[in-house]
């Protein structure tokens, strides 16, 4: 397809009916103790930056623009910040000397005791906007890129608002961009949020492994007018070797772990566990395995105890469709789960099967 255009038309239609360290500069009441540490760097971690400021939204946040509620002073030399806040659920950004970052694992669960070690890797925040002419007339071209170099096999996630965290297919996606890094989506006029990912392995869902990469557009949220077709730029990180590795902390302190098995009892590699709030297990999950290895085994991480639901599949997004496997977790009547915040949770055998 033409400049990794379009994917798009089908779900457009649908939406048409739905509708150094430093003391923070925080309000008086934030003043808890809670407190974010970290390090903003470039070139993978190695060189830390200094003139950088890490900014703090509130998951509830209708939009992710403008002045951020939460702010901290500028980095150091030493690229460390420290931003105090309560705790609770945000989305963290930083700017500074021409440089971004959006962490990747918005939105985060801050705990009581705070957060240390967080690392965000900074971009450029205008790279060189792409020259092509447009073959649409509204909506967004733009180039995805890696160093300054365009990057081929990125698909462009389009979302309406932050009411999915800005994960899953969101309103549509374009096609994958060819050598050249192009993209390009007709839409309508409104107000957008741009996420760019590549997954080396395929697909369109589910979480990223190491190796692939993702990119955040650092004008968020892009607003399209009627008869205008703006130009963007989406820098890509790479995702590091120690995603995969801290699987069982990366989204928080609170883990199921186990195995995803055939109706015989075998292991089955390459499946996802899927983790939900409701015994429906209808609408997207809270959180994603990565792909269970040659012994079956997965790893769910997550903020918080509570009851949770549990299934695994062979494939994500929407129900599942004949010829497809999937299962329920079957030590329990209802597939759930009761855990403390804290808990690590072992065992858990999840039996799938074909879709008829």
């Amino acid at each position: 397809m033409k400049r990794g255009t379009l994917m798009l038309l089908t779900l457009l239609l649908c939406s048409l009916f739905y509708s150094g360290c430093s003391i923070a500069t925080s309000a008086p009441d934030q003043a808890s103790g809670t407190r974010v540490l970290g390090k903003v760097t470039v070139e993978r971690g190695q060189k830390p930056v200094a003139g950088v400021r890490l900014m703090a939204f509130p998951a509830d946040s209708l939009s992710l623009a403008g002045k951020a509620p939460l702010v901290s002073e500028k980095t150091g030399p030493s690229g460390l910040f420290s931003l105090a806040l309560v705790s609770g659920d945000y989305y963290f950004i930083a700017r500074g000397e021409g440089l971004f970052s959006y962490y990747g694992r918005n939105p985060v669960t801050v705990p009581e005791e705070g957060l240390q070690e967080m690392n965000l890797a900074l971009v450029e925040e205008t790279p060189p906007l792409p020259d092509a002419v447009p073959q649409i007339a509204t909506g967004v071209i733009g180039s995805a890129s890696v160093d300054g170099k365009p990057l081929a096999g990125v698909v462009v996630y389009v979302y309406t608002d932050l009411n999915d965290q800005l994960k899953g297919r969101g309103l549509g996606m374009t096609g994958v961009t060819d050598e050249s890094g192009l993209f390009e989506a007709p839409l309508s006029p409104g107000t957008y949020y741009l996420v760019a990912r590549q997954r080396q392995g395929g697909g369109y869902a589910g979480p990223l492994s190491a190796g692939d990469y993702i990119g955040y557009y650092p004008g968020n949220p892009l607003v399209v007018r009627d008869g205008e077709v703006p130009r963007v730029a989406i820098p890509m990180l790479e995702v590091p070797e120690k995603v995969d590795r801290m699987a069982s902390t990366l989204f928080g302190q609170t883990s199921i772990q186990g195995r995803i098995l055939s109706a015989d009892g075998k292991p089955l590699a390459g499946l996802r566990a899927v983790l939900y709030s409701d015994s429906m297990m209808l609408n997207r999950p809270l959180y994603v395995s990565q792909p269970s290895d040659e012994t079956g085994r997965f790893v769910l991480s997550f903020p918080s105890g509570g009851t949770y639901y549990i299934a695994a599949r062979d494939t994500l997004g929407g129900t599942p469709q004949p010829g497809e496997l999937y299962g329920r977790f079957g030590g329990s009547d209802d597939s759930s789960v009761v855990l403390a915040t804290g808990d690590a949770m072992e065992g858990i055998d999840i039996v799938v099967e074909k879709v008829w």
